[in-house]
């Protein structure tokens, strides 16, 4: 079956509205939580580092999905816009989230007018498995990215390309290329799991001990490890003054 963005992902988190519905569906809660645990930290570390202020800061959340950092940034007292594909995120985020915006829509086809000091983009570009359409989203959220403000992106940024049906990863190079003409410049690169979020081989049943991936995952990234084309990393990219 191809892959149809809107009804893939209406299915998923209508089956799964935790965090298994936007992380690995066929691991554990418990797993999909230590996950998601990391890339707050990640997060955290980024915008420390960038120097980017949250409280009263428009951010704009890309793939919303279940509430993860809808939640993260409301809580430090940004002003949140929720933007998904489905109705399923939309409607509950929504209830659950009533001071912040949400809008239902496609990133590829148009975001909700800025400026925003942050726009967060954690684990969405990435399914666009259209290159048209990927890079059009791609403009879409450097253009709403206030001078100074920051666009947060995940991706593995290698040449592995196609990994599943509704998965598609892009250098840097080609990420480069789009946002400098937009006015945006790569200023870092995070790793943002070493042995969390990806296929472990013999070493599969460790999965089931998602807190000791969790302990290792928090060592490796302090020792420099998780540079790999298949490791998840945020980039950061700062828009011109």
């Amino acid at each position: 079956m191809s892959y149809r963005p809107r009804e893939f992902w209406e299915r998923r988190l209508s089956e799964h509205f935790d965090l298994r519905g936007t992380g690995e569906t066929g691991l554990s809660l418990a797993y999909n939580e230590a996950c998601y645990t990391l890339r707050r930290e990640v997060l955290e570390r980024a915008l420390r580092e960038a120097d980017v202020p949250l409280a009263g800061a428009k951010v704009l959340d890309v793939g919303c999905g279940t509430g993860f950092f809808m939640a993260f940034y409301v809580a430090r007292g940004a002003e949140v816009t929720g933007l998904d594909l489905t109705a399923a995120s939309v409607d509950r985020l929504a209830a659950a989230f009533p001071a912040a915006r949400f809008v239902l829509a496609d990133v590829s086809d148009g975001v909700p007018e800025g400026p925003y000091a942050v726009v967060n983009a954690f684990d969405v570009l990435y399914h666009i498995t259209d290159d048209a359409r990927w890079e059009q989203a791609v403009r879409n959220l450097a253009r709403v990215v206030s001078p100074n403000g920051i666009l947060l992106v995940t991706d593995l940024f290698s040449t592995l390309g196609t990994l599943a049906d509704h998965n598609v990863v892009r250098t840097l190079a080609r990420y480069r290329a789009v946002l400098e003409s937009e006015g945006l410049s790569i200023v870092a690169l995070h790793p943002t799991h070493v042995l969390l979020n990806r296929e472990l081989g013999p070493f599969r049943p460790l999965n089931r001990l998602p807190s000791l991936l969790l302990r290792l995952d928090r060592a490796l990234l302090r020792m420099g490890l998780g540079q790999g084309a298949s490791h998840n990393k945020l980039m950061i990219a700062r828009a011109r003054r």
